[in-house]
């Protein structure tokens, strides 16, 4: 529950009905009523109600005895994106970047304990083994753009992220001490930009730079991802990071131009 609000303030019904829509994911994009409740933990009188509600508002459709979302569940979340202008600013910086390094650039805010893509300009290789679209989330300790975001939170907003923080290890360099992921934020803090090898993939690197708004704040990171037996360590930093610090200054500059609609 948010900090500050009262249980009698607290909308259970909201806080379910949000969680079903989220409840059809890559792994589930259709249910049954009885795999919703299932999912859910709600009897199915309950799922019922939620669905047959979500279905008539549009956001739900039946086919046959499946349910699936429809596009409309992409309004919920259209307004919030047509304010974050900054997507149309950055974007064409990315395909520079993308086209210079032949490899996909992307761009990524930071939500809770996750980093959320907002950006991606995708290249013919696939790096990952998931596939990332917009509004994909991975986590954001053990990725190069999440660690840009996390070093620009005080130090009580770091603590308390690595005092919540599940950490796991995805592969066997993955840091999950707090106190080294510590000194690894602060390092990316100093340096500006934050390069991950194989932490959240064996046989890839990344590396990220961040992008700061007018009061210079961070408001995205972006990267580029690319395979470990392609470069070398250094050669990501002496050949990749330049092109992504003069893509973000660019950005950077269209964001000035155009602060009031910030």
């Amino acid at each position: 529950m948010a900090q500050g609000i009262n249980n009698k303030d607290f909308l259970k019904t909201l806080s379910r009905g949000l969680s079903l829509i989220k409840s059809f994911d890559g792994e589930t994009p259709k249910m049954t009523l009885t795999e919703v409740a299932k999912k859910n933990h709600m009897s199915r009188a309950s799922a019922r109600r939620f669905v047959l509600t979500l279905e008539n508002l549009g956001y739900l459709e039946r086919i046959e005895d499946y349910f699936q979302l429809t596009p409309n569940i992409l309004d919920i979340g259209k307004h919030y994106l047509e304010n974050l202008n900054f997507i149309e600013i950055i974007t064409p910086f990315m395909r520079e970047v993308s086209q210079k390094v032949g490899k996909a650039c992307s761009a990524s805010i930071l939500n809770g304990m996750d980093i959320v893509y907002i950006a991606r300009i995708p290249s013919q290789q696939q790096i990952l083994s998931v596939n990332l679209n917009i509004g994909s989330h991975l986590p954001a300790y053990c990725t190069s753009m999440g660690r840009v975001m996390l070093s620009d939170l005080s130090e009580g907003d770091l603590e308390l992220y690595l005092k919540k923080a599940a950490l796991t290890s995805y592969t066997d360099k993955t840091i999950v001490d707090p106190d080294q992921l510590r000194q690894v934020i602060r390092k990316v803090k100093k340096e500006g930009y934050s390069l991950v090898n194989q932490e959240l993939e064996k046989s890839l690197r990344a590396i990220a730079v961040p992008v700061r708004n007018n009061s210079g704040r961070v408001i995205c990171a972006i990267n580029v991802g690319i395979p470990v037996g392609q470069v070398k360590m250094d050669e990501v930093i002496s050949d990749y990071l330049p092109v992504l610090k003069a893509a973000a200054k660019k950005a950077e500059k269209g964001l000035t131009y155009h602060a009031p609609t910030l």
